[in-house]
């Protein structure tokens, strides 16, 4: 979760000048948080060991 939240903040506190590096950078953190999620919905089912 902090990984994720540093690629947010990295994608707004840039000095980057095209959007292609914040669409990459916000990608990346949503697909960490999904992941993230997932495996603790997929805990506290029984689904996973």
């Amino acid at each position: 979760m902090l990984s994720a939240a540093v690629l947010v903040i990295m994608a707004f506190c840039g000095n980057h000048r095209g959007r292609v590096e914040d669409i990459w950078l916000v990608g990346i953190a949503a697909l960490l948080l999904a992941i993230v999620i997932g495996d603790a919905v997929l805990r506290r089912n029984g689904l996973r060991s």
